[in-house]
C-alpha cells in the first residue's frame, strides 16, 4: 500500500512540474501566446483562470496587466461605492463592453469596513482603494483596503500615515 501512495505522490509531483514546463498554448511559443491571451477582453479573464494554474498565475501576474496597459489592451470600467437603507456600502462595477451593460456587485468587500462613513475611495491600474473612514462610535482609521481586479480578490493594503 505504501508504494501505492508514493507512485500517486511522485506522480504528482510529476504533473506539476510538466504544468509549468508546458506551453501556454500548445504548439506556439510562450512569447507569442502571452501576446495572444493578452488580446482576450477583460470580461472573460475569469474563464481564462480556469484553464490551468499556469494561465491563472499569468492573468494575475503584474507582467500582464503591465503589458495590457503598454499595448492599450486594457478596458476602462466604472465603479461605484453606494449605500443601502440601512448605511452598508457596497462596490460595484459596470463592465462597458458588457451587453446590457448592467451594474455587477463586488463581493468580498470586509464586513467592518461597510458600516464606514467618509471614506475615500480611489481606483489606480487595476486596484481600486478604499481609504480610511469612520463610524459613529469609533473613531477615523489608517486602514487601506485595495481590490485587484486580476484576482477578484479585497486584500488590506499598507496603511496610511495619519488616520482620515
Amino acid at each position: 500500500m505504501e508504494n501505492v501512495d508514493d507512485e500517486k505522490e511522485s506522480s504528482n509531483s510529476v504533473n506539476e512540474v510538466e504544468d509549468t514546463n508546458s506551453a501556454l498554448i500548445c504548439g506556439l511559443p510562450d512569447d507569442i501566446s502571452f501576446m495572444c491571451l493578452a488580446r482576450v477582453p477583460r470580461k472573460y479573464h475569469p474563464v481564462l483562470k480556469c484553464v490551468s494554474k499556469r494561465w491563472r498565475d499569468l492573468i494575475c501576474d503584474e507582467e500582464w496587466c503591465t503589458y495590457r496597459q503598454k499595448h492599450k489592451l486594457d478596458e476602462t470600467w466604472i465603479y461605484a461605492l453606494c449605500r443601502d437603507k440601512l448605511n452598508e456600502i457596497f462596490c460595484y462595477v459596470l463592465d462597458p463592453t458588457a451587453s446590457g451593460r448592467r451594474w455587477k456587485l463586488v463581493d468580498g468587500l470586509p464586513p467592518h469596513v461597510s458600516k464606514r462613513k467618509g471614506m475615500g475611495f480611489e481606483a489606480l491600474g487595476n486596484k481600486l482603494f478604499l481609504l480610511g473612514g469612520c463610524r459613529w462610535s469609533i473613531d477615523c482609521t489608517d486602514e487601506v483596503y485595495s481590490y485587484d481586479a486580476s484576482s477578484n480578490c479585497w486584500v488590506q493594503a499598507a496603511s496610511m500615515s495619519t488616520s482620515r
